[in-house]
């Protein structure tokens, strides 16, 4: 018994230190950290895209569906916006994000609050499962995104 709790907490420990160097090394160059804002920004927009399809008529809308495109939004909101603070991780080559990101820090820091909260609410509100009742929360939703696209999105 007692060699067992041993060998749990040292594997606990070892776990732990793991995790904190994987913390301390997830971007470990401008690159990485570019790559991983852009692939959490690619499963929102599958998501976003999905239930805008129902919005607009193109496909039957399925409350279930949407509530699942709706709550993996609102999970992924929060991704993406460390690999914007990134020392280096400004545009290049391979990213369509605007310098006036940094020059414009705290509103794009706001903006992604903003986000986050539309999106909170958007997937509260597709609980109800009334196409009606989410419209407005998802084109609030959409009107945030674009707004930040407009501003920062080459």
């Amino acid at each position: 018994m007692k060699k067992q709790l041993i060998t749990t907490a040292l594997a606990g420990l070892m776990a732990l230190s793991f995790s904190a160097t994987a913390d301390e090394n997830a971007f470990n160059d401008a690159d990485k950290a570019v790559e991983y804002r852009q692939k959490a920004l690619s499963v929102m927009k599958e998501n976003f895209s999905a239930m805008a399809a129902m919005i607009k008529g193109e496909v039957e809308y399925n409350a279930d569906f949407f509530q699942r495109r709706a709550d993996d939004f609102e999970k992924m909101s929060g991704i993406p916006w460390s690999g914007f603070a990134v020392e280096g991780a400004m545009p290049g080559n391979n990213s369509d994000a605007l310098t006036a990101i940094w020059d414009n820090w705290e509103d794009f820091q706001q903006r992604a609050n903003d986000l986050q909260e539309y999106a909170a609410k958007l997937s509260e509100i597709s609980q109800q499962g009334s196409l009606d009742s989410i419209k407005p929360v998802f084109m609030d939703t959409a009107n945030t995104c674009k707004g930040c696209h407009d501003e920062y999105k080459d």
